[in-house]
This record gives structure tokens, C-alpha cells and sequence, in this order.
């Protein structure tokens, strides 16, 4: 079993994570991870740590800086390359509670059992939403994001990640096919739900194994429904920044349909078409974007949030093209 861990400038935090890790009553892990060129001394730390405890590893490569997204792909081609059969991600700043690698091994084995180890596999967690010294805000980040992760199925994750990377475990299977990650996906665990959603299995573990920290150096956050559609109403800059995720969404689901290209007929009936109508939807008359997405089952999965993401769908001009909208 492997756990990756992308690091950069997070020496505040990344040694509580650590121990965390350590403190699993599952222990036969290995903990590899990259620093991404951090300046407050957190590659150091990581090579204190695994001087320490020999299942403790910091990876060494000169590609340099490869932003968070990069790090992770990075991470996830290399444990591709050792040959692991499960793979877990930490991200630098959460804590781990001590139950959940034998946790979510359960979850991932019963997914095994019901579906095939052949099948690319999911699973993840709720988790607690915490300040910077732990104390707790929310005890589910689903409730608290108004998430509903048990009924998302492909056509809701197209548009919304209900996925957080450093809450699930894949298995070889989803490995293989998420990589090489595309460096254009908005996240790699976006990606990662995407593909197991259309060719495989998700399994969802309703307790909170994570303590998921906010504060102000996150890449990503927790954010409820109100603190959202605030943010909306006060700030432009909020509806460019939504309307770049979702064209950013737009543009993955043409690489999603790029990765399946040719498996096909391994698919679900009706896959396909659902991850193209996603792709082509702007190049559809404004006027009848909002019926094709209810027609195949596109949009978000809660009903508050989804008149939003129908209502910038059908304003948005086709200027996508070919290219990813950075």
C-alpha cells in the first residue's frame, strides 16, 4: 500500500500529518513524497523523517516546480511505476484519524468483492472540517459544502467534484488508466472521479477519517452554499472564476473523452454521449443548452446550486475553441 504526498512550503503543518500517518493501526504503508521546491524548510523535514522510519520517502527528480496539480502527477506515474496495488493521498496540512487506512482498505476490498478487482475502483470519505489549530467548524464537510456523494454519479461529477484527493484510495486498475495525468485537468482528483465514474465503481464511506484544515495557504477549500452564492452577488470576479471552472470542466470532459477513446465498447450504454454532450455543449444554441443537460443527466447535484451552473451554461459564449480557457 502506497500514500502520496505533495508538499510545498508546509512546514507549519506537514509534521502533525506525518505523525498521523505513522499513528494508523494499519502500518504496513509506504509514504512517498515530493517536495515541489519549498523555501521554509519542508523538503528538510521530510528528509528528517524518513531518516527516522524506513517507510518514510522523499523522491528526488530534477523537474523543478510542477504546481500542485503536476506534483501529483508526478507522484502518481512514479507509484505506477513501483507497482502498488492500492494508493492513498495525503495532502501537507489535514490530520489523519488513526482508523483510516484499515477503514477505507474495508471499503475498497468490498468494492472488490461486488464488482471484480479488474474494475477501475474508488472510494473515499467524509471529513470534519477544522481550523488551524484543529478545533472543529463542521463535523461533515459533505453537509457542510452541500455535497451529496452517495448519488453522484457520472452525469453530477462531469460538473461538480464531489471527490477530495486526500479523503479517497484508488486501486491499480484506476491507476493505470488515470495516467499520465493531463496536465490540463483542474485537479487530479476531479480526474481520478471522473474515470472511475465512467469505466469503474465509486464507493462512498460516510464517517469523517480526515481532519481537513483551512486556513489561509490552502490550494482548496471548504466553502458552504451561502458563503458561495455571497461570494457571487458581491465580486464579478467570482462569476469569471466560476465561469472559468466550468469551462475548465467542459475542456476535461473532452479529455476524459480522449482517454476512452477506442474502449468504448467497454463502457456503460450511454457513457460516451453523456461525456460528449458535456464536451460540445456550448457549440449547442444557448436556448436549448439547459434541456440537453437535463436530458442526459448533466448538471449539479443539488437543486440550490444547479439553477447557478444552468444560468451561466446558456450565457456563455462558445469562445472555448480548441483550447483549454486557463
Amino acid at each position: 500500500m502506497l500514500i502520496i504526498m505533495a508538499t510545498y512550503n508546509g512546514a507549519r503543518f506537514v509534521e502533525e500529518q506525518v505523525s498521523s500517518i505513522q499513528n494508523q493501526t494499519y502500518r504496513d504503508w509506504i509514504l512517498l513524497v515530493r517536495d515541489d521546491g519549498s523555501s521554509d524548510g519542508t523538503r528538510q523535514q521530510i528528509a528528517s523523517f524518513a531518516q527516522q522510519d524506513r517507510r518514510i520517502r522523499l523522491l528526488a527528480d530534477d523537474l523543478g516546480n510542477q504546481g500542485a496539480i503536476g506534483n501529483f502527477a508526478v507522484l502518481m506515474e512514479t507509484a505506477l511505476g513501483m507497482g502498488t496495488d492500492y494508493l492513498f493521498f495525503a495532502d501537507q496540512d489535514d490530520v489523519w484519524l488513526p482508523e483510516k487506512l484499515s477503514v477505507m482498505l474495508f471499503a475498497m476490498e468490498a468494492l472488490e468483492c461486488a464488482h471484480g478487482e479488474g474494475v477501475p475502483l474508488l472510494t473515499h470519505c467524509d471529513l470534519a472540517v477544522v481550523d488551524e489549530q484543529l478545533r472543529c467548524i463542521a463535523a461533515s464537510f459533505m453537509k457542510y459544502s452541500s455535497l451529496s456523494p452517495a448519488t453522484a454519479d457520472l452525469g453530477v461529477l462531469l460538473s461538480q467534484n464531489q471527490v477530495t484527493g486526500c479523503a479517497c484510495m484508488i486501486n491499480r486498475k484506476l491507476l493505470e488508466l488515470a495516467c499520465p495525468v493531463p496536465r490540463e485537468v483542474l485537479m487530479h482528483d476531479w480526474w481520478l472521479a471522473l474515470l472511475a465514474a465512467a469505466g469503474g465503481k465509486i464507493g462512498y464511506v460516510p464517517m469523517p477519517l480526515v481532519k481537513y484544515r483551512q486556513h489561509a495557504g490552502n490550494v482548496l477549500g471548504a466553502v458552504t452554499f451561502r458563503q458561495r452564492l455571497w461570494q457571487l452577488l458581491r465580486s464579478w470576479r467570482q462569476w469569471e472564476q466560476h465561469i472559468k471552472t466550468i469551462k475548465g470542466g467542459i475542456w476535461q470532459s473532452r479529455l476524459l473523452a480522449e482517454r476512452f477513446g477506442g474502449r468504448e465498447a467497454a463502457l456503460p450504454a450511454g457513457v460516451i454521449e453523456q461525456i460528449e454532450t458535456y464536451a460540445r455543449i456550448l457549440e449547442i444554441r444557448p436556448a436549448r443548452r439547459a434541456s440537453m443537460l437535463r436530458r442526459h443527466g448533466i448538471g449539479k447535484s443539488v437543486l440550490r446550486t444547479g439553477w447557478v451552473f444552468a444560468i451561466l451554461i446558456a450565457l456563455m459564449r462558445n469562445d472555448a475553441g480548441s483550447k483549454r480557457v486557463a
